[in-house]
């Protein structure tokens, strides 16, 4: 998902012929507005692990939607309340992810409820093993653009594997071939797409940092500056240093009175609501679980993190009544 920037940014910079080099600065109202494209990080791993145990079209496309949109809003409404300049690039691309996102689960949804539904009534044998490599290049899939550009993904590969790691025929006959063409389709349109955007990327864009600055102290010792590692694995090392008694002065050259984004997740309702969110969604095909929206000011996000009882979690899902550290947004 992360590839969704790069290939709308670099577009965006092609048209304007603006510089696309990026330094370890970044506008603190991307704290707010990277919110919506990280929800194309969560849905999909919501997505992932609802498939281990349930047909795709009874996933909640249409709620995910409508989260998408009501998250962008809410931020966008931030932005305004800081006085922050619009950011004409970051709103153009949410735009279109949000616009493509919509597009892909609209069709999904009326799909997996029309033919795919058809096609699970002559089913009688359990999940077949295309349901199963479905929701395993679901996983993988996830676990990749956490760190990766979604167009480095493989999808060649998948498809092929989709044909030589599933017989043709076997029981189910006509939903295993259902899943197949389903599957196909995803496959073949997001390969060729990525391999278009890979390419673009390769001729007129230079690659992100991947790295955040962070200037911290501890006790009454001088200033320390680290770089550490932007996007999903930044919360780990953002939340270990705040444990060991760090205390932060500057993220992405934004200072200590900047507001930073936190994402929470948690089945015990009692303590989201005491987190003073920005904006609080269900986990609507887990119910019972919640995401809360806060911030913090840079200065107290050491002091926050450690009181928060926060704890970072490989699952997607926390323990009951734990509160997983789901994200830092780094600007």
């Amino acid at each position: 998902m992360r590839g969704w920037i790069v290939s709308i940014l670099l577009v965006f910079s092609i048209l304007t012929g603006a510089d696309a080099q990026e330094s370890y600065r970044r506008p603190a109202d991307q704290t707010y507005l990277t919110y919506p494209e990280w929800f194309l990080v969560f849905s999909p791993e919501e997505y992932a692990t609802f498939l281990r145990d349930h047909p795709s079209y009874d996933f909640p496309y249409f709620g995910h939607i409508a989260q998408f949109w009501k998250g962008y809003k809410t931020m966008y409404d931030q932005t305004v309340k800081h006085h922050y300049p619009f950011n004409t690039g970051y709103h153009v691309m949410v735009m279109v992810i949000g616009t493509s996102t919509t597009v892909e689960y609209t069709i999904k949804s009326l799909y997996g409820n029309t033919i795919g539904r058809l096609a699970a009534l002559t089913q009688t044998h359990g999940r077949t093993s295309e349901q199963e490599y479905g929701a395993k290049v679901a996983q993988e899939y996830v676990d990749f653009i956490k760190k990766r550009p979604w167009y480095e993904f493989d999808f060649g590969e998948k498809l092929i594997g989709l044909y030589r790691q599933n017989d043709f025929f076997g029981p189910d006959f006509i939903r295993k071939c259902e899943r197949k063409f389903a599957l196909s389709a995803e496959y073949g349109i997001k390969y060729l797409y990525a391999k278009l955007i890979g390419f673009l990327t390769d001729i007129g864009y230079e690659a992100p940092s991947m790295k955040t600055r962070v200037v911290m102290h501890k006790d009454r010792h001088e200033k320390e500056i680290k770089f550490l590692p932007r996007y999903d694995a930044f919360k780990e090392h953002i939340l270990a240093y705040a444990k060991s008694g760090y205390e932060f002065d500057e993220i992405a050259g934004n200072d200590a009175k900047t507001p930073i984004l936190v994402s929470v997740v948690s089945s015990d309702k009692k303590s989201i609501e005491t987190q003073q969110c920005l904006y609080t969604s269900a986990i609507l095909s887990q119910p019972g679980y919640y995401r809360c929206l806060f911030e913090a000011k840079i200065g107290a996000l050491g002091r926050r993190l450690r009181e928060g009882g926060y704890e970072v979690y490989e699952a997607f899902l926390p323990p009951k009544h734990a509160m997983k550290l789901e994200h830092v947004f780094d600007y």
